[in-house]
């Protein structure tokens, strides 16, 4: 195809998939939402509206049009200066959100607050942790959120007066400056956790990714590191042991709530729904294992859209010991009836022989074993301990259920479902629509050497572990897929 012609093509894919964001909106007499107006803590009738399957589809086809023809028209040397910088947006935001600015900014209102001012009240906040021996330069915050500014992470409503938008209010805890002021520790506690993303991947994640070259084809890096992360920290710990030491209390509490956030990441899709599996077909009293289920928030998600199933969530002691007192404030009864259990378990070790359940006894084999964003933690040998420990303790009727990304190729190939129609000028794996997705395969081989993995990958993993996939759903606007894996010879 001829470039002017592949450009009238993305012309052309971004105003269908206008006209079909159009069409929606129109038809529940709603406009779109604007970037300039923050979220509130009670999505409106629009924002709910974005989270339809057809407006996710709508907007991906849009934004990968926009990335694609932003890169064949921009100038080459600024496409590539734009990558190469990138690294100074992640302090920037990192500023941005340390400095509790999405929350002095609401309080402000939108109108916006003049620099002088934000950075005065930025420095009473810092207050609260000690004497501030260096009061923050109003003109170095402007030079910073102006950055921001220009990727569209806040507004500069008039000369060097800042407000939020849609994205800064996702940064914002909805605590007040006086909270945060009163009790710093706590700035986390009761939010959605997206705010605590920023200090997770803005300082292992964005110092182990610093390593990641040097640590890959550097002849000084040694092969006694494990990981960027083990290199880049001079540690033989992996990063979850390294986060429980004592000294990083504060840390692991942030990566904590940081994780809960990762539910943002699959889109509007939930584990619950039937298309993703057929819970409700599952005999009465049939037990899921849910393998490294953590605190057991999924179990706890499925135990209550399916009363008629049981769950043993398994982890390690250290886990479990906090897991019951999360879980058994506000889901008491859950756990008092023995419907969500928690069992200590080693995943590359062997099941037990059978599960006690209460009301039932005991159970010799598990229905479903739950998988849920365990295996980018591990490379292929790792993940096929894991998962031939649940093939020999599966019947002929179990299956695993494996949550997960599944990235897709950014070619077309026979073997790889693309996520456009043959005749689309876009990416096979929409390109920048999903681009944070291989962003976060980078992340898992820089802090754990693991990896997302594609289909390709899962089912040679899958059939050496002796498995097959059944069947795949992908969610909807993420790259997050639901992979139901059926025993092979069963």
């Amino acid at each position: 195809m001829a470039t002017l012609a592949q450009l009238r093509a993305l012309q052309a894919t971004i105003g269908s998939a206008l006209d079909d964001i159009e069409r929606v909106f129109k038809s529940h007499n709603l406009d779109f939402p604007s970037l300039d107006v923050p979220v509130t803590l009670a999505p409106s009738a629009a924002e709910a509206l974005l989270k339809s399957d057809e407006i996710v589809k709508a907007s991906s086809y849009l934004v990968a049009a926009c990335g694609q023809l932003s890169a064949a028209v921009h100038n080459p040397f600024f496409t590539l200066m734009d990558g190469i910088t990138a690294c100074h947006i992640t302090p920037a935001i990192q500023l941005l959100e340390a400095s509790h600015t999405p929350e002095i900014l609401r309080a402000a209102g939108p109108e916006g607050l003049h620099v002088d001012e934000l950075a005065r009240k930025i420095d009473e906040l810092r207050a609260a942790n000690g004497p501030v021996s260096k009061p923050l330069e109003p003109w170095r915050l402007a030079h910073i959120l102006r950055l921001l500014a220009a990727h569209h992470l806040i507004r500069e409503v008039r000369p060097d007066v800042f407000a939020s938008n849609r994205i800064t209010s996702l940064l914002d805890t909805g605590k007040t400056p006086e909270q945060i002021r009163a009790n710093p520790q706590n700035k986390y506690d009761d939010s959605n956790g997206i705010a605590a993303l920023v200090p997770m991947f803005a300082n292992e994640t964005f110092r182990s990714l610093g390593s990641l070259t040097e640590w890959l084809i550097s002849p000084r890096q040694g092969t006694e590191y494990a990981t960027p992360f083990n290199y880049a920290y001079q540690t033989d710990e992996n990063i979850y042991a390294w986060l429980e030491r004592p000294e990083n209390a504060f840390r692991l509490k942030q990566v904590g709530r940081g994780m809960s956030a990762g539910r943002a990441a699959e889109g509007s899709t939930s584990v619950t729904e039937k298309r993703v599996f057929p819970w409700d077909k599952l005999p009465a009293d049939s037990v899921i294992v849910d393998v490294g289920g953590g605190f057991g928030s999924v179990s706890v998600q499925l135990a209550e859209a399916y009363p008629h199933l049981r769950f043993i969530v398994q982890d390690r002691e250290q886990t479990l010991a906090l897991a019951a007192k999360i879980s058994g404030a506000t889901h008491k009864d859950l756990l008092d009836s023995g419907r969500v259990l928690f069992q200590a378990q080693d995943f590359f070790t062997s099941q037990p022989p059978s599960y006690e359940v209460p009301g039932v006894g005991k159970v010799s084999k598990a229905a479903v074993f739950l998988v849920v964003r365990i295996m980018h933690n591990y490379l292929d040998e790792d993940c096929k301990k894991i998962l031939s420990q649940l093939r020999s303790a599966a019947g002929p009727s179990t299956q695993v259920l494996i949550v997960d990304q599944i990235l897709p190729l950014a070619c077309r190939d026979d073997n790889e479902s693309a996520l456009v129609p043959a005749d689309s000028p876009l990416l096979p794996n929409l390109g920048k629509a999903y681009a944070s997705s291989y962003h976060s395969d980078l992340t898992m081989m820089a802090t754990l050497d693991g990896k997302e993995r594609t289909l390709h990958e899962f089912t040679d993993l899958a059939a050496a572990s002796g498995w097959q996939i059944s069947n795949v759903t992908r969610a909807t606007g993420s790259l997050w897929a639901y992979t139901t894996l059926s025993p092979i010879g069963a």
